[in-house]
């Protein structure tokens, strides 16, 4: 009996030896083979077993079983499955590598029946606005974002140019850094990390992020803090409880949308626990692949309803231009009852080359959150300043980044930063670099970086007025003083034969309510109300006007000027100038007035000074400021008003004339989701007392074949005047949502366009005194006819329509001017009622 035992023990040990005496554990990485990405959430198993896990957001996966197992299998919908060998009893690393699958998710068939996902995807839709995180009343986290861009898809004519021969070893090295030898190889160029606190308060709404490190190396760029203004938290947000998600400025429809059903097929693919809550895993694909919408997968946690994570795509089959595919990878979590905030996002943007001498790029953002908190109140002084960079933030060491990091830093992201070191300093990448900065900034550096000549644009050009003209510039930069600016051009004109000349100076006194003062000369040519219009800011457009405009005048000018951020969102500006107007009879713009009504005295010139306030008011405004000034980084789709009061100081510096001027401006760019986007500015103004016309309310006319935004594309220079009036631009853009419906159309990917252009005014008696009315001056006389008056009860109105996106960047307006058409053009031919320009815009 005892023997018998013994042999039975015996054989029981050795059939369960693998349990008893071994574990099988797999850990490893899962990327996308052509753009080595991470893959979160994707599905892996031992082969002919239940057991399995599904990578976290980094990719990463760990599973481990006492059973005999022979192989792994990783799988997900728009990938290939890969299966994998393993060696039973032992701790290994397996890394997959998944090749996208040709069956898109797109083509799934849509079966009938009951769709269980429906039912959950409106629970979601119901829910989305109790956990919006724009609706929380405070939240704040550090944060840590990093940005790495990278070129690739090298076409075979590039590889014969020069460039590519400096600079093909570092391709063949990057490739190494993929998870696969199948990879396609890449080449970093730029790679950066920031650490930062981030603050959100909702009424009044206010936001602020303190820079607390960053480091940042690329080709071209330095550590400048206008770049590390945008790599942080401000810029990147991505929020799928909102109705339309903001990107490459067209509204992308979320899964969860409250229209989403018209635009989405849902499938459910399966539930697990996430978190140890029930989770819904349900695939999402477009209806209509044209559409600004995404697919892939969203998560859905069960009771609440609440959006647990993403992975989303957007194909280049969509209507947007230079894109190969944006993916947005998003986990949440719920900090508080119904707070939920993301913690974890990355985003990969692969740009398509836009030719066969250029080049794509892939450019990957990853950002964690931590230390999350809600309803923490600060004063609202706390946000006065929306964007700090600490002194200290570009100079932390290796060992700080190592302890504040909220991952370990790897080998191959170290490579990468000492790559991007070794590719900038090529001699024939630096030349390269030059010449796109001059392209890019207009200006060229000296050696010494303290100044940059140009702008290269206004090198050489003409107009009817000073014959063929060159000019040459210089300006400071920050390197010579922080806060400070100074830069000055010189022209010249071969025909008038007159030197021209502009000097100003910038000064920043305070960056925490930014502050700025100023003061400028210029004495040049003018085409009063194009050249000198603030809200026309193309340089094409510009100098297409005056290349062939009769009307052009002598400008000298004197300045100083002010301006203040009083309150977050509201800026208050001063200006006080001084203008001497001159109309040359060979200018062809033979504007003449009486000095003296009595005596018949005429003048070709006349004197202005005046003193001008404005308020700035927009309330969710965001800047990125550089060196002395800031630039608008978008609103937030809210409505901006500026309000202006001008006043005219007669004897006061030589000014000849009292007046009053007051004006109101609002713009707004928006979208109507799905639909579209739109762009309005409602604008009124009136001038109390008597001056000059060609400083009252002059109409901005385009006599050009380049259409303008903000100008009548049908009507003269000068042809309407007024000293009150009101007018409305109205544009609106479909984004292809008619194209994209269209058989054989939609592969063009055309987006229809339409807008309405209005304006009227009076002029009242007392500012008919300066027109010139003495009949022995015929010439003068000819020309008045053409300044016009508008008729009572009527406004110049201009209907327009047009495609935008031909060949990626032209556009076609078709125009219709439907009134006022017995006016004159300059040749004594009737104006046109309808016209086509063209222009050329770069939109994705």
């Amino acid at each position: 009996m005892k023997q018998f035992i013994k042999v039975l023990t015996f054989v029981l040990v050795f059939f369960t030896m693998p349990t008893a005496m071994g574990q099988t554990t797999i850990k490893g990485k899962v990327s996308d083979s052509e753009t080595g990405e991470a893959l979160p959430f994707i599905t892996l198993y031992f082969a002919g077993t239940s057991i399995g896990t599904s990578s976290d957001f980094e990719g990463f996966y760990e599973l481990s079983t006492n059973a005999r197992v022979d192989s792994i299998v990783a799988k997900s919908v728009g990938y290939d499955r890969a299966a994998k060998k393993v060696v039973l009893n032992q701790a290994q690393i397996i890394n997959f590598s998944l090749d996208p699958s040709s069956n898109s998710l797109n083509e799934v068939v849509v079966k009938p029946g009951v769709n269980k996902a429906l039912r959950i995807i409106r629970n979601a839709q119901d829910n989305r606005k109790r956990f919006n995180i724009e609706n929380i009343e405070q939240y704040e986290y550090e944060s840590f974002s990093k940005v790495q861009l990278a070129v690739d898809n090298i076409t075979e004519k590039f590889k014969k140019r020069r460039i590519y021969k400096s600079m093909e070893n570092l391709f063949d090295t990057i490739s190494s850094l993929k998870a696969d030898s199948n990879a396609l190889p890449v080449l970093p160029v730029f790679v950066s990390e920031t650490l930062s606190d981030y603050y959100y308060n909702k009424n009044p709404y206010r936001t602020k992020e303190v820079v607390k490190a960053t480091r940042i190396k690329g080709v071209g760029v330095g550590d400048d803090s206008y770049i590390a203004q945008i790599l942080g938290s401000s810029y990147q947000s991505y929020n799928f409880n909102e109705n339309n998600l903001y990107i490459f400025d067209k509204d992308f429809i979320s899964p969860i949308s409250g229209l989403s059903i018209n635009y989405y097929h849902y499938a459910l693919e399966d539930s697990l626990n996430i978190d140890g809550k029930k989770t819904y895993k349900i695939r999402v694909w477009p209806k209509n692949k044209k559409d600004l919408v995404f697919s892939g997968y969203i998560w859905i946690q069960d009771t609440t309803f609440a959006l647990k994570q993403v992975s989303l795509e957007i194909s280049k089959e969509a209507n947007i231009n230079f894109i190969e595919k944006i993916k947005i990878q998003q986990e949440l979590k719920q900090v508080e009852n119904d707070a939920w905030l993301p913690v974890k996002t990355r985003v990969l943007i692969d740009l398509v080359e836009i030719s066969d001498n250029t080049l794509g790029m892939i450019g990957l953002y990853y950002t964690s959150t931590k230390d999350q908190k809600v309803n923490v109140k600060h004063d609202l002084k706390f946000y006065a300043e929306k964007i700090t960079v600490n002194e200290d933030a570009y100079s932390k060491e290796d060992n700080y980044w190592d302890s504040m990091r909220h991952e370990k830093l790897t080998a191959d992201d170290k490579k990468i930063f000492n790559l991007v070191d070794s590719f900038k300093n090529q001699p024939m990448v630096r030349t390269y670099v030059d010449v796109v900065q001059v392209l890019a900034e207009g200006y060229k550096p000296l050696k010494n970086k303290k100044f940059e000549i140009g702008p290269y644009i206004t090198l050489i050009g003409g107009n009817p007025l000073e014959g063929v003209r060159i000019r040459a510039g210089i300006r400071s930069t920050k390197d010579l003083f922080k806060n400070a600016k100074f830069e000055t051009y010189v022209g010249y004109g071969f025909k008038d034969k007159r030197i021209k000349y502009v000097g100003d100076a910038t000064f920043v006194l305070d960056r925490k309510h930014w502050t700025r003062i100023g003061t400028g000369i210029k004495n040049d040519v003018d085409l009063l109300g194009v050249t000198d219009n603030p809200f026309v800011s193309s340089s094409l457009f510009k100098s297409l006007n005056t290349l062939g405009s009769t009307r052009l005048n002598y400008t000298f000018e004197y300045k100083i000027w002010a301006e203040r951020e009083i309150i977050k969102g509201i800026t208050l500006r001063a200006n006080l100038r001084h203008n001497e107007y001159t109309f040359e009879k060979y200018s062809k713009f033979r504007f003449l007035y009486y000095t003296n009504p009595f005596t018949e005295e005429l003048s070709n010139k006349f004197n202005t000074t005046t003193l001008n306030l404005e308020a700035y008011i927009s309330l969710k405004q965001q800047f990125v400021f550089r060196h002395v000034d800031r630039y608008n980084f978008g609103n937030l789709k809210q409505p901006v008003f500026t309000i202006n009061f001008t006043k005219g100081l007669k004897n006061f510096l030589g000014g000849a004339y009292n007046f009053d001027k007051v004006g109101f401006k609002v713009w707004q760019y928006n979208s109507w989701g799905n639909f579209g986007n739109f762009e309005y500015t409602l604008q009124a103004g009136k001038t109390f007392g008597t001056i000059p016309y060609p400083i009252l309310e002059v109409a901005r006319g385009n006599e050009s074949y380049v259409s303008g935004i903000y100008s009548y594309n049908l009507m003269n220079f000068f042809e309407f005047i007024s000293d009150e009036y009101v007018s409305l631009h109205y544009e609106h853009n479909d984004n292809g949502l008619i194209f994209n419906r269209i058989p054989l159309v939609k592969k063009f990917k055309w987006r229809f366009l339409y807008n309405v252009k209005m304006i009227y005014g009076s002029l009242s008696e007392n500012n008919t005194i300066v027109f010139p009315l003495d009949s022995s001056y015929n010439d003068i006389r000819d020309d008045v006819t053409q300044i016009g008056q508008y008729r009572k009860g009527v406004p110049y109105v201009e209907l327009g329509y047009g495609i935008e996106n031909i060949f990626k960047f032209v556009r076609i307006d078709f125009i219709h001017r439907l009134n006022y058409l017995d006016h004159e053009n300059s040749d004594g031919k009737k104006v046109r009622p309808f016209g086509v320009k063209v222009n050329f815009v770069f939109k994705f």
